[in-house]
């Protein structure tokens, strides 16, 4: 299971909440290290700089042009008007992570076809930036491995209606493995919205393994959460997708992709998908026989609770769903347009209702998991 581990200070204050979607605002932990493994960056700052504290650089690009492994760059609140993109690697023991110091006031924006954020390395974590763009496929690319996206806001990301398409977050490279994606929100990706397009997606995750947990998805053209081409063996849970317009989570394999062999052991636990355009989740093609659905809350979505590639269930390969639940939620305030409040009431039917399998150790405000005598169902652990 994954720990979250993350707080955002600044200045050595704690960031105060985060108002809208997430509530009462991420608390994950990490503190700013001062010396020479940190790197800041400043809209008022100079690339001639030496980064540190007292003299940022002005732009990510240049903080990523010199990490080494261990380096934490932290990032000042404003808009970046540039297109990032990280070639050097962490390690396993000495990661290299870029941190919003006050979650999503570092604003990357693009305003052409320029992908706000590529990396191309290992052991990289991005973490509590708002990333969006007038002109991109996607807004976050991941070619690398053991890579951890947290807590970032991604949204307005255009993308094309075509084949190649486009996502607000992706784990590209079919031969890579291993990556996070966590407690990030993602909405308003492809410019058909409202109108549905199959080939832009929220969350899009291409490889083997890693964990997608905690997650927001909605009001997006394609899917909330899909994974296709070399994905298997990953693990999605505890997260809120609704008003998508195509599914809310979506799971198979391209052989092809694959070196041949099927997708399989996806586990699918804890989650909410509600009000979404045709399924509430998909197993499609290319996947074996033992994918776990279970203990999720899926109700209000356009044709049925769940489906294979040609909308019947059980599914090809005879997985069934267990323990679903379709009684409503019972949000604190819940509004389709993303602007409510999507922590549980007392008495809401994800309170107790989950499973420890594929359960992350916290939620997405950092609280533990479980909180009662059993997991919550969703992001967010209900507190008494």
């Amino acid at each position: 299971m994954i720990v979250l581990a993350f707080r955002y200070l600044s200045g050595g204050n704690e960031a105060p909440p985060v108002k809208g979607i997430v509530g009462n605002g991420s608390q994950h932990y990490i503190t700013p290290r001062p010396g020479s493994n940190a790197l800041y960056v400043s809209p008022s700052g100079n690339d001639n700089h030496n980064g540190s504290e007292a003299q940022p650089f002005a732009t990510i690009q240049k903080a990523a042009d010199v990490v080494k492994p261990g380096t934490i760059v932290y990032v000042l609140p404003g808009t970046y008007n540039e297109d990032v993109v990280v070639e050097h690697d962490g390690t396993a023991k000495a990661r290299i992570a870029f941190v919003s110091l006050k979650q999503w006031a570092a604003k990357i924006k693009t305003t052409n076809d320029d992908v706000p954020w590529t990396t191309k390395a290992d052991y990289i974590d991005i973490i509590g930036f708002d990333i969006s763009s007038d002109g991109a496929r996607d807004g976050l690319v991941n070619w690398g491995s053991f890579t951890r996206t947290i807590g970032n806001r991604i949204h307005d990301i255009p993308g094309t209606c075509d084949k190649t398409g486009g996502s607000g977050m992706t784990d590209t490279n079919y031969t890579a493995h291993d990556n996070d994606i966590i407690g990030n929100v993602v909405f308003h990706i492809g410019d058909t919205y409202p109108k549905m397009c199959e080939y832009v997606h929220a969350i899009y995750h291409s490889n083997a393994r890693g964990h997608i947990v905690n997650n927001i998805a909605y009001d997006n053209a394609g899917v909330g959460i899909n994974l296709w081409h070399a994905a298997t063996d990953t693990i999605i849970s505890n997260n809120l997708v609704f008003g998508n317009k195509e599914h809310g989570i979506s799971i198979g394999t391209e052989p092809k992709d694959n070196d041949g062999d099927d997708g399989d052991h996806f586990i699918v636990t804890n989650n909410i998908s509600i009000n979404n355009g045709i399924l509430g989740m998909r197993e499609r093609k290319g996947v074996g026989s033992h994918n776990q659905f279970s203990h999720n809350i899926v109700y209000g979505n356009g044709r049925a609770a769940f489906g294979d590639e040609s909308y019947e269930w059980p599914s090809a390969v005879d997985t069934k769903d267990v323990d679903t639940i379709t009684k409503e939620v019972m949000f604190v305030s819940f509004q389709a347009d993303g602007t409510g409040d999507y922590h549980l009431q007392t008495g809401s039917s994800a309170i107790d209702a989950g499973i420890a399998l594929g359960a992350p150790t916290t939620d997405f405000d950092g609280n533990p998991r479980p909180e009662g005598k059993d997991y919550d169902i969703g992001p967010f652990e209900y507190q008494k």
